[in-house]
């Protein structure tokens, strides 16, 4: 039996509102209607009012309080008017408290504008409004906030004093590391921000998968934007979710183009080890796409069309507490002779019964038609029900169709051989989240959502009436439940539950059609959770770490995971890491050999049932050093990887091993290395990624042999440039490339 009790702490209330919210409850109150330019008032905060105050009380309290004052226009109406603000010019030094250096590259928030301060920690602005608020941001953390009024310029500038001891958790280990917008914190996460992220070559758009690939340990073997594979692991072993809901399909064009519009993913988590226990799954790591969560002042869209697509979004703020967003984007691959298009086409269907007409002995004319169409459609709505209480529901859609006709056409025969491949994923949810206290220190958070993929691939001989067929289906549904507690800055603590349930079909016919061979397997999963972090010797020491038990009732199988990371400060340059994590994986992809209709690779997912398809269990542990000072960021991280579960009939293999079931596991020792260094408008980066895969199969003869997907060297130099208006990148990847098996002479 399991007891849990949550204790819930008496904290300080916050003592100041909107002005916004004030006014709203005076209208209703006293039945009078408020005029005023919403925008010029937002940003104000006054002090709670006493609810004995009558109307003129009530007006005379706000008036005292902010630059405000009322008119009275008729009896029930009442004008709002922002009294002018002198102005001034601010400037000043920042520097960190501990070391008593300057801090470069911090960032200096004041109303609405922004700005880094340089190599000397120097910033400056001018015609500032006298009553505004300096925020400082340093590491992407707010650390300090002062009135400009201690600010304004006199003979010199003032030296501006902050501590890192008090940077909000999680605090930044390395900002822009590899480029703007690419950061590292100390729970071990790498974080993307959308809004600010700087270009990267060959990347017309801030495409989430494929800037992935920028950093090292995360490439795709077979050089597409969706499969990714991280540290030496398949492209299945790395948990995608977007608005934690898990996407078994990723890509158009088979990969070769993310599904994601980038307009729309705001923020960007990745894992390579010490995952937090939120997330199962995954051996490989996580990676965690969250779409906008703010509503906007006004509407904002965009529209944009490339050589393969075109596509456009929208949000709407319907009411300050209430917004819509939608995407969508769909193929151009007609009349226009698209070269991309054409490019992409052949690298997918290269070698295959699409591009490769069908041998044929009687003479004749042979011709193709085919056709290939994308498409993804995402909704999102946010509903702000009140200020403790939010609700959620999102909507994404991802479809891919290829229709082939192969047409011969001879003296006294003629046949027509007619093929459709579609793959489908359509993922929706609904959550609700809720602060429970004004300090904003205990929130929860439950979510309920959908996830449905279809594979569907048919061929039909017209003339002989002969059909063949296959589907992999997959529909999952669950719930997660969660709540986190922050007493303080130096600790915060989060639990929870998650329920999956998940079903996955096979469904193969016979070449005559008269007949459908169609299995389904299901089971569903308990799983509890905790995550911790901790801040520890004045915030030198970081320990985040967590516990996953997972529960299979039906299988009668049980895993508990221990998740670790821990950040230590050496000194203001220098700071060291470890991580190591357990963790197992339930569903996973086979290449489908043998029912691959057009010749093109197909993956069908499968349950794990610990028998023939046992689960994938993986052991890591690293070890990292990270440099930062003066504009150079440097990062180095060594790991151990184990991985056992995987199976030689699920690999894809094209020799005598296609058709045998051998378990077995693969072993990756490796190395990554980063060099950044950043100026007011030059970045240059280098990073390098070294690993040894190997799998090993005990029945196997030579029982250790290198992985497919070991391509042992990796090396990337790019960098970018900003000219006023402008921006350039270039860069250039150099690898290993991936082993291969030579046929034997004489018996190939």
């Amino acid at each position: 039996m399991f007891c849990l009790f949550v204790v819930i702490p008496s904290v300080a209330q916050n003592t100041n509102t909107s002005l916004l919210r004030t006014l709203a409850k005076l209208e209703k109150k006293f039945d009078v209607r408020f005029s005023y330019n919403r925008k010029d008032i937002k940003p104000i905060e006054i002090p709670i009012l006493p609810d004995s105050l009558n109307l003129q009380q009530s007006l005379a309290a706000i008036s005292e309080n902010s630059a405000v004052s009322f008119t009275q226009i008729k009896e029930r109406y009442i004008a709002v008017l922002v009294n002018s603000i002198q102005k001034t010019t601010v400037c000043g030094i920042l520097i960190e408290t501990e070391t008593g250096v300057p801090i470069n590259d911090a960032e200096l928030v004041l109303n609405g504008r922004s700005m880094p301060t340089d190599e000397g920690g120097n910033f400056r602005f001018e015609d500032v409004p006298k009553n505004e608020t300096l925020s400082v941001v340093v590491n992407g953390f707010l650390v300090r906030t002062i009135a400009v009024a201690e600010l304004n310029m006199g003979t010199a500038c003032p030296f501006v004093y902050v501590s890192q001891v008090y940077t909000y958790l999680p605090e930044v280990v390395l900002q822009n590391f590899i480029t703007k917008g690419i950061s590292k914190n100390v729970e071990g996460a790498i974080t993307i921000s959308n809004e600010n992220f700087d270009i990267l070559p060959s990347l017309i758009e801030p495409d989430i998968l494929q800037i992935a690939q920028a950093l090292p340990g995360i490439e795709s073997a077979d050089e597409t934007a969706a499969n990714l594979n991280v540290r030496g692991g398949t492209s299945d072993e790395f948990l995608i979710v977007w608005d934690d809901i898990r996407m078994y399909q990723t890509g158009h064009f088979f990969g070769l183009i993310s599904a994601f519009n980038p307009n729309l993913t705001k923020n960007v988590t990745i894992y390579k080890n010490g995952t937090a226990a939120r997330y199962g799954e995954g051996v490989s790591g996580v990676i965690a796409m969250e779409s906008n969560n703010s509503i906007p002042e006004k509407f904002q869209g965009a529209v944009g069309v490339n050589l393969t697509s075109a596509n456009a979004y929208a949000e709407i703020p319907a009411t300050d507490r209430f917004l819509i967003t939608v995407s969508g984007r769909s193929s151009l691959n007609t009349g226009i002779g698209n070269p991309v298009y054409n490019e992409f086409f052949s690298k997918v269907f290269q070698n295959t019964v699409v591009t490769n007409l069908q041998d044929n002995s009687v003479e004749g004319i042979r011709s193709t038609d085919e056709e290939f169409n994308f498409y993804d459609l995402s909704l999102k709505t946010l509903w702000k029900i009140t200020d403790r209480d939010e609700l959620t529901y999102q909507l994404l859609s991802i479809d891919n169709l290829l229709q082939f006709t192969e047409l011969f056409v001879a003296e006294t025969s003629g046949s027509r051989l007619e093929s459709e491949l579609e793959q489908q994923n359509t993922s929706q949810g609904i959550s609700w989240g809720r602060t429970w206290n004004r300090a904003n220190t205990l929130t929860s958070k439950v979510s309920a959502f959908t996830s449905t993929y279809r594979r569907n691939e048919f061929t039909i001989n017209v003339d002989q009436e002969l059909f063949n067929s296959n589907q992999n289906r997959v529909q999952e549904k669950g719930i997660k439940s969660e709540l986190s507690y922050t007493p303080s800055k130096e600790l915060q603590l989060t639990g929870g539950y998650q329920y999956t349930d998940t079903e996955i079909t096979d469904a193969v016919s016979n070449a005559a059609g008269s007949s459908i061979n169609s299995t389904t397997k299901s089971r569903y999963s308990n799983a509890l959770f905790v995550q911790s972090t901790v801040t520890l010797f004045d915030s030198k020491t970081t320990l985040s770490g967590g516990l996953r038990f997972t529960e299979y009732p039906t299988i009668s199988r049980n895993f508990l995971e221990p998740r670790l990371h821990i950040d230590q400060k050496l000194n203001a340059f220098f700071r060291l890491q470890f991580s190591g994590e357990l963790k197992h994986q339930s569903i996973y992809q086979t290449v489908n050999v043998q029912n691959n209709l057009l010749g093109v690779e197909t993956r069908d997912w499968l349950l794990a049932d610990g028998l023939c398809n046992p689960f994938l269990e993986s052991k890591q542990v690293g070890a990292g050093l990270n440099f930062n000072n003066r504009g150079w960021t440097l990062a180095v991280d060594g790991y151990l990887k184990d991985v056992t579960g995987i199976n030689t009939q699920n690999l894809g293999f094209r020799n005598q091993l296609q058709d045998q079931r051998f378990i077995g596991s693969y072993y990756v020792e490796g190395i990554e290395f980063s060099a950044n260094k950043r100026t007011s408008n030059i970045n240059v980066w280098l990073s390098y990624a070294y690993q040894d895969n190997t799998y090993t199969f005990d029945d196997f003869s030579d029982s250790t042999f290198r992985n497919q997907l070991d391509s042992a060297h990796s090396l990337t130099i790019a960098g970018s440039i900003d000219y006023k208006n402008f921006s350039f990148s270039l860069g250039n990847t150099f690898k290993s490339g991936l082993p291969y098996t030579k046929p034997v002479l004489g018996n190939e």
